[in-house]
């Protein structure tokens, strides 16, 4: 194809919404089942399956909670009550499977992981799996994971022992994803499309496993994108054995499958094949040829399907999130929390004169319209119209009430809605949060903030009575003693505070107005600030209002005392040492302890603090006052007020580099000995902190550096042990064959690998030392991690119990809650990505596939099994893809094999299983709790997955089945892992004594654009 044609294509993909809206006109009229027109697109909610279907999206109870439910629009509110998770097949699903039997995408390898399991024993998992990976139609080496997307390859710093070892697989090279495009367009010729066209079109789109899921605008926006090809007896459409793009209709004529050049079967008007080059870019399993005189195809491009899904979801988002922004319901909302429920909305259309509401009926659902305009009428009398951006319902949310009024379509209207159980399952209860909200906001603009950390203040805000109050009530006085109030918000309506005035002489005299307080104001700071001062304030109700109120017990327990003073002291130094690496990572109740172990020490101006030479014993935190740091008599710098040092001195027996004396005439610091200290922090937590510390101190240069011998091997390049000479301290070297990054073009993700590596400084996550480059690698520097890939150690444990699982699962969640707090998605998670260190505690390794997010992802990346639903559909994911992870490799902990897929022989048979498949648990895993937990992970729907709604990963931490686990001493290292590693296990032995690797001379590199400087 010559460089014209290409660029005719790439106008012609851009255009894709202006066809759409273009021929919407002409489907309306033509086609009956077209109820929607395709200029409606844009305000189709993401993800639905329909307007005429509806996903029940609410939990019910435990029992029924994987069921699927779909119900007509006109219940469709007041039915949802579970969650759309795994259940049964829909009808969508079912058609799809019989649609795919004429010919499937299988990859030319296949793997069949015999996983399943007995209670208690283990199999072995066969490695044959399928190494392509995949991004933007870019293949890619990979160890056996099986897995998609952009990657630097070299995900093992250290490798598991054992017979596994990487299955070969030949990379494709870029250009191959443009054969069959260039091959078709041959073929290509120019039909209009009619309606029976259309119809034909749907029906298959609505048939195909890859399409089920995609509502009426995203089926009517691909039909008009699909191109029409031509083709004589005798001609190939597919080859097997070459990359395909291209899913295909057959239009008329007939089509032979041959696999290995024997015919297999035959396809004629109406059926399809290769769906699975919606999803990636993969080698044909089959050869399909046109077996009558002349034969006829539609057909559509993954990029062109997975571009204009892009763009639908993308403007669907951003429009209905503008619609939400419209809505003074909300406006005490967080971006985060209108984010949340602009996921949730769920879009509906009416036809002219169709019922939107009736009078009288139960009212649980807010509507938004988007376009379109709906009459309003009582006891049949119209009052008024409603258009676009009108809403009605809010109080539907709040509370249980009626209808008021009857509103119906005057025209075709679509509407965007939300219903109050959906909405308690994203958000949580409105109205409480609501109320969070502004005392959040409230408390920001007051001095009592201070007095709390994070989690003080959501017990705060907990304990909080509300309570009504009619008009001109008198709230508080100076003779109401016995109601203990201190402190509280304003959360509706508005109130008069009087102070009293002392000495007066008429009754007129002894109140003065000194403010009036509305809706997200507080008062009662000072009382709160000062706990034995008697309240002398008169409040008053204007009007209706309602307060949240804070009494003296409830401020005293939330503090843990009532000494201010005490607390703001004790908040100080939690703040300065949690900055501290060596304390950051310490278990609350560590943390308490050594806190209540500094005692304050007083120097004066010119007394030594620690002297230059002398061994360290005790660890300092500057209260008030100035140090000097002084080296050789000669001064350095100077500390001023919550600046600390002396911190080496708790973990190591050293001598003090630099002296420190008192620089102002008096210094107050907070002092703590490091025989206290090793009380307090003891074993595994020490031994960790003390090896943290040494290798973060460590300064290290290439040439320092000897090779002991290789761990790992990759398409990139190798993993190498290597010893840091100077110190005697080993490390993982992980090379980079800068050749093959640049041959794959992948220089921006192995700098955002770099990146974000980088910035990671968690117990749980691999840590990045530094990183090196030379002419022909680049080199990244990790700690050494050396108790094997979990993968290994649940295999020799057999099923695991559920402590065992817990412990797992904890730590893993805690990695990656990390990561998302930083908005950082993994997007790779699963056990062979994650390493045991020497403690048998975990690393989460392998950053190739994590992305720093903003808005939604639509790459198509991570390793199949272990994929969200809404990475394979392309509609757009967020951080919630890694949660599903979560419920994966808790099934293969305790149940044996996967949820998913597990005896695929092929891809689309894993997607096919991830979209529609029933999630079904063996007969010997009872643990109730877990079984919950697992289908809350595993759910279809992210807006209701656990750990996805607005509370985060609060839902699963305190799920019942982590109801006995200690997350505090898990932070802390004071739990026995089920596993404690013996020795060190690699993947290879290889003795090699220098740096030489081998490079293939035949790519040339090109680095005008100096893509690696940052290494």
């Amino acid at each position: 194809m010559d460089t014209g044609e290409r660029e005719r294509g790439r106008e012609k993909d851009e255009k894709v919404d202006e066809a759409v809206v273009s021929s919407s006109r002409s489907l309306q009229s033509a086609v009956e089942a077209f109820e929607r027109t395709v200029t409606r697109l844009a305000c189709l909610r993401e993800g639905e399956n329909g307007e005429t279907q509806h996903a029940k999206r609410t939990e019910e109870s435990e029992d029924n909670i994987e069921a699927v439910g779909k119900a007509g629009l006109n219940k469709r509110h007041r039915e949802i009550s579970a969650a759309l998770t795994i259940g049964a097949v829909s009808a969508a699903a079912a058609a799809a499977t019989a649609a795919s039997q004429t010919e499937r995408e299988l990859p030319q390898q296949i793997w069949r992981p015999h996983r399943t399991r007995v209670p208690r024993k283990r199999t072995d998992r066969k490695w044959e799996r399928l190494n392509s990976t995949v991004h933007g139609g870019l293949p890619f080496g990979r160890h056996p994971g099986g897995q998609l997307g952009e990657k630097s390859d070299l995900d093992c710093f250290v490798c598991s022992g054992g017979d596994r070892k990487p299955a070969q697989k030949a990379i494709l090279k870029q250009d191959d994803c443009h054969t069959e495009e260039e091959k078709l367009s041959a073929h290509l010729a120019y039909r209009e499309k009619t309606p029976a066209d259309f119809a034909l079109i749907r029906d298959s789109l609505k048939a195909n496993l890859v399409c089920s899921s995609l509502n009426e605008g995203e089926i009517d926006a691909l039909a008009v994108a699909m191109q029409f090809f031509t083709f004589k007896k005798g001609d190939v459409v597919t080859r097997q054995g070459e990359p395909g793009s291209y899913f295909f209709i057959i239009h008329s004529g007939t089509f032979d499958v041959l696999v290995n050049e024997k015919r297999v079967n035959a396809m004629d008007k109406g059926k399809a094949f290769g769906e699975i080059a919606l999803i990636h870019n993969t080698e044909r399993s089959a050869t399909v040829v046109a077996s009558s005189t002349e034969g006829a195809l539609w057909g559509v491009q993954r990029h062109t399907f997975r571009e204009t899904l892009k763009q639908l979801s993308s403007r669907n988002f951003a429009e209905n999130r503008q619609f939400l922004a419209s809505v003074k319901f909300f406006e005490m909302l967080t971006e985060a929390q209108k984010n949340v429920i602009t996921n949730a909305l769920v879009v509906e259309n009416f036809k002219p004169g169709q019922p939107i509401v009736k009078e009288g009926d139960a009212g649980d659902v807010l509507y938004i319209l988007k376009s379109g305009k709906a009459k309003v009428s009582i006891g049949g009398k119209e009052i008024r119209i409603l258009r676009k951006g009108d809403y009605f319902g809010e109080r539907a949310l709040l509370y249980k009430e009626p209808r008021s009024a009857t509103i119906t379509a005057e025209e075709f209207t679509v509407c965007v809605s939300i219903g109050r159980e959906l909405l308690d399952r994203v958000l949580g209860n409105l109205q409480h949060v609501l109320f969070r909200n502004i005392m959040v906001e409230a408390l920001q603009q007051s001095k009592v903030y201070e007095l709390f950390q994070g989690d003080q203040l959501s017990k705060l805000i907990e304990a909080a009575v509300v309570k009504d109050y009619a008009a001109d009530y008198v709230i508080l006085d100076k003779e109401n003693k016995t109601k203990g109030i201190r402190f509280f918000f304003v959360l509706e309506g508005e109130l008069s505070v009087y102070a009293y005035v002392q000495n007066s002489t008429t009754k007129e005299e002894e109140r003065k107005l000194t403010a009036t307080l509305k809706r997200g104001q507080a008062f009662g700071e000072e009382y709160v600030l000062n706990p034995t001062r008697p309240f002398n304030h008169y409040v008053k109700s204007v009007g209706p209002c309602k307060l949240a109120l804070f009494t003296s017990s409830v401020l005293t327990a939330t503090l843990g005392g009532e000494d201010i003073d005490e607390t703001l002291d004790f908040n100080n130094k939690r703040t300065i040492i949690r900055k501290m690496y060596i304390f950051r990572y310490l278990s609350d109740h560590q943390m308490t302890m050594l806190i209540k172990a500094f005692k304050t020490v007083r120097y004066m101006s010119g007394e030594y603090i620690i002297k230059e030479g002398e061994r360290g014993t005790r660890f300092f935190i500057i209260k008030a006052g100035e140090v000097a740091i002084l080296k050789n008599s000669k001064r350095l710098r100077t500390l001023g007020r919550h600046d600390y040092f002396g911190e080496r001195a708790l973990l190591y027996d050293e001598p003090r580099t630099a002296s420190v004396c008192a620089n102002s005439a008096g210094v107050d610091l907070w002092v703590v000995d490091k025989s206290v200290f090793n009380e307090i922090i003891k074993g595994p937590m020490l031994a960790h902190l003390e090896e943290r510390i040494r290798m973060q101190d460590t300064k290290v240069e290439f040439q320092d550096l000897q090779v002991v011998r290789v761990v790992g091997r990759g398409t990139f390049g190798t993993v190498k042990l290597v010893r840091h000479v100077p110190t005697n301290i080993r490390y993982a070297l992980k090379c980079v064959s800068r050749r093959s990054v640049i041959a794959l073009s992948q220089q921006q993700h192995i700098r955002l690998e770099r990146e974000i590596m980088a910035e990671n400084d968690h117990p749980f996550i691999i840590r990045l030392v530094r990183t090196f480059r030379d002419k022909e690698f680049l080199y990244f520097l990790t700690e050494l991690v050396t108790g094997g890939e979990l993968y290994d150690a649940i295999r020799k444990l057999g099923l695991l119990a559920r402590p065992q699982a817990q412990f797992y699962l904890a730590s893993i969640v805690l990695a990656i809650e990390y990561l998302h707090e930083r908005n950082i998605a993994y997007r790779d998670l699963k056990p062979e990505n994650i390493l045991l260190d020497n403690q048998g505690y975990v690393k989460l390794i392998d950053f190739g596939c994590a992305k720093k997010m903003q808005g939604r992802a639509y790459t198509l990346v991570g390793t199949p099994h272990y994929m969200a639903p809404e990475v394979i559909l392309g509609k757009g994911y967020t951080l919630t893809a890694d949660t599903w992870a979560f419920g994966v490799c808790l099934y293969e902990f305790m149940c044996g094999p996967l949820p998913f897929g597990n005896d695929a022989e092929d891809q689309l048979e894993i997607f096919r299983d991830i979209l529609t498949g029933k999630l079904v648990f063996p007969h010997y895993v009872t643990d109730q709790d877990a079984i919950n937990l697992m289908k809350r992970l595993l759910c279809r729907l992210p807006e209701v997955r656990i750990g996805c709604s607005i509370n985060g990963y609060k839902d699963i931490k305190e799920h019942a089945f982590f109801g006995d686990f200690d997350w505090d001493k898990l932070a802390g290292r004071g739990l026995a892992p089920p596993l404690a590693p013996k020795g060190e296990t690699y993947a290879e032995d290889t003795e090699q004594s220098s740096f030489e690797l081998d490079e293939d001379d035949s790519i040339v590199l090109e680095d005008e654009y100096d893509w690696d400087k940052d290494f």
